[in-house]
């Protein structure tokens, strides 16, 4: 069985090729921002490249509806808003499963990952925006209009004075934090690579700046606790696989619950067991479950 998978982000679409249930051909290509039409011409160059395939499994920013192969809204895409899947079918003229990117993660987790045996939990991932999968009962929760998990549009700061950049989505941005050191440095790089060398080297104008990413986004972490009271958080996203992150968060959380006023159960801060491949994993099982049937 042969599988293409892709990850499509605000920056980046990452891809891959799944055969009998392992992933090959990783790569990645930019995100045309423009149309819809720009964005199928990609895909379609990519899958040529792959050769034959049995069907396209996506997993995609925004709003969507997986029974009726629907994009309500397409996220940060916003050229694949109110998108009927069935027109890619007929474009690519294979089967297609779309499925939210930050749900992704979650199936991969739950399925395979540092969420197996999970009764409630989150998983975010961290990249262009922030996305958010919930598991309830040991499954993935959509709620009632699809945006379960849609934390990129909590609002973290005053709506009237900050306007988007007051979104969770916007503070917990790991491009904006690059950005935001780098200019604090006098720098142009937007490689987030650099960035954190200069954390993990001691830099302190950096390491100050983090450290303040961390307790915004731990703040945030907070009030989802206190709303879902999850077990375990799994951080997903490229950003995942640096240790240097993962343990900013967690130092954040530590801090911010010993300076609470009373004893407050919270959850554990992990990494995804799969971090960057965890959507394009989560798109695959995604794809078995709800066009094979297994």
């Amino acid at each position: 069985m042969r599988i293409a998978v892709f990850d499509v982000g605000g920056t980046f679409i990452k891809h891959a090729l799944m055969i009998d249930d392992v992933m090959t051909s990783q790569d990645k290509v930019s995100t045309p921002c423009d149309t819809q039409k720009h964005f199928l011409e990609t895909i379609k160059s990519v899958l040529q490249e792959m050769g034959e395939v049995e069907g396209i499994a996506f997993s995609l920013p925004g709003v969507i509806d997986v029974e009726r192969k629907y994009i309500h809204a397409g996220g940060s895409l916003t050229y694949n808003n109110h998108t009927d899947i069935h027109e890619w079918e007929d474009y690519f003229q294979l089967p297609i499963t779309v499925e939210n990117d930050a749900r992704c993660a979650a199936i991969a987790e739950l399925e395979c990952g540092h969420m197996q045996g999970i009764q409630q939990g989150l998983v975010l991932t961290f990249g262009t925006g922030v996305g958010g999968g919930i598991i309830l009962n040991g499954e993935i929760y959509k709620g009632h209009h699809l945006i379960a998990g849609e934390v990129s549009v909590i609002y973290s700061k005053d709506p009237k004075q900050y306007q988007s950049k007051g979104l969770f989505g916007a503070i917990g941005s790991i491009y904006n934090l690059v950005d935001k050191i780098a200019k604090a440095k006098n720098s142009e790089t937007h490689d987030g690579k650099e960035v954190f060398n200069w954390i993990g080297a001691g830099d302190k104008m950096s390491q100050q700046i983090f450290k303040d990413y961390c307790d915004e986004v731990v703040l945030e972490l907070h009030n989802i606790q206190c709303l879902l009271d999850p077990e375990r958080i799994c951080i997903g996203g490229g950003i995942s696989e640096n240790p240097l992150f993962i343990a900013g968060l967690q130092r954040a959380s530590d801090e911010f619950y010993q300076r609470f006023p009373i004893a407050f159960p919270h959850a554990e801060i992990v990494k995804c067991q799969y971090c960057n491949d965890a959507n394009m994993l989560g798109a695959y099982y995604h794809y078995k479950k709800t066009t094979m049937k297994v």
